[in-house]
């Protein structure tokens, strides 16, 4: 085989790149991972804070929801590698794990050791730790990774042909696209390798951000930024019944933040995907005044004072039930993609695409996410664990 041509090429080292690699051992094929980015496992590093949420303690049949429409498709991939199986690969590699509180995950007790963990993390806290043992593998796999290798090009012309941005060509036989969404483009995650796709008449939904803070017009909570209100609920209205309060788009409880800027926490993180500028997003407290934080109390009688000078009842009590927002704006900086290559593209029993013959999708770069609590990075571990017993039979 010639110096450029492979039987593999992964495009893309995060998180379900790296989980590939990790769990495909080459043997006597090459392997390569072309990274766009100077770093490897840029948004694993980055998730959590730094502490890397790898997935959450529970049934894997409860996690089909947690990707709503498109959790039934992804049903298949999670049952096959579920998070009980990483949880178990991680603590062989010698990552121990721990819930939120700090309390140790012990997989060898099958189901039950996760069951009531909730948020699973490095018990050092480091999502270096995650990574290191996805790079570890993937060397003992026989893995040649390199960075600054930003693709520009692919097409198929009997073998997958590769063309570098920096001119350079290379040919493989299987492609991995394991590029991610659009988010945090610095990591590599612009989504230039989306285009690509579409321009191969791969149907691509369009991208947008996920897991983001939401803002909205005439904020009145600036001073507030920190305080955090729990079960909430927040409803997003779609844009032609922004007015008429028909139309639901999402329903969404749990805690609300408040920042100098706008909303997050995870209520606003989880609707965010269905949030559009123009549209009704509609805060309710579930509470009576007295039980909010003192300071926000000050501001809602503010709001509701008359032209007189008043505090009007009603208003104030119709704020506590509806605080509606017109949307400005959702942040770009999600943590997420929702959105990417339709899953009607995608064979979930192999991850290849329907179209091409040795083409195959994983992780974020699929219109599939999750809410938070670590559903993302454990989609990412089914989908690349999926793909890599496919290229296994393959070669067989």
């Amino acid at each position: 085989m010639n110096e450029n041509h492979y039987d593999i090429a992964i495009i893309g080292a995060g998180a379900s790149g790296m989980m590939l690699a990790a769990n495909l051992d080459l043997e006597s094929s090459r392997g390569i991972i072309l990274e766009g980015s100077s770093c490897i496992g840029s948004k694993i590093l980055m998730s959590g804070g730094g502490h890397c949420n790898i997935t959450h303690g529970g049934s894997i049949k409860d996690f089909v929801y947690a990707y709503g429409n498109e959790g039934p498709a992804l049903r298949r991939c999670l049952y096959r590698h579920n998070n009980l199986e990483l949880v178990r690969w991680l603590s062989g590699h010698g990552v121990e794990l721990a819930d939120e509180n700090g309390d140790p995950v012990d997989a060898s007790y099958g189901s039950n050791g996760i069951d009531s963990a909730g948020r699973i993390f490095p018990a050092s806290m480091r999502s270096r730790d995650v990574l290191d043992a996805l790079l570890g593998e993937a060397s003992s796999n026989g893995w040649q990774i390199e960075t600054d290798a930003k693709v520009g090009g692919l097409r198929k012309d009997g073998f997958w042909e590769i063309t570098l941005i920096n001119g350079y060509e290379l040919w493989a036989k299987n492609v991995v696209i394991a590029s991610g969404g659009i988010t945090y483009p610095e990591t590599g995650s612009d989504g230039s390798m989306l285009e690509m796709l579409e321009d191969l008449g791969i149907d691509i939904n369009e991208p947008r951000p996920a897991l983001a803070p939401v803002y909205v017009e005439n904020y009145p909570y600036a001073e507030l930024s920190g305080i955090s209100v729990p079960d909430v609920t927040v409803i997003a209205f779609s844009s032609d019944a922004a007015y008429t309060c028909k139309g639901k788009a999402a329903r969404m409880k749990g805690d609300l933040l408040f920042t100098h800027e706008g909303l997050s926490g995870p209520v606003i993180l989880n609707i965010s995907k269905y949030v559009e500028p123009g549209e009704l997003l509609r805060l309710c407290y579930n509470r009576d005044l007295h039980e909010l934080p003192r300071r926000m109390q000050r501001i809602l009688r503010e709001r509701s004072r008359g032209i007189l000078g008043d505090v009007r009842t009603n208003v104030l009590a119709s704020y506590l039930d509806h605080d509606d927002f017109t949307v400005s704006g959702v942040d770009e900086r999600g943590m997420v993609t929702a959105g990417g290559v339709s899953l009607d593209e995608i064979d979930m029993q192999t991850m290849s695409t329907k179209r091409f013959e040795g083409l195959y999708v994983i992780g974020e770069a699929l219109d599939a996410d999750g809410i938070t609590g670590g559903y993302n990075l454990q989609m990412c571990w089914s989908t690349a664990c999926t793909c890599a017993d496919a290229i296994s039979d393959k070669k067989e």
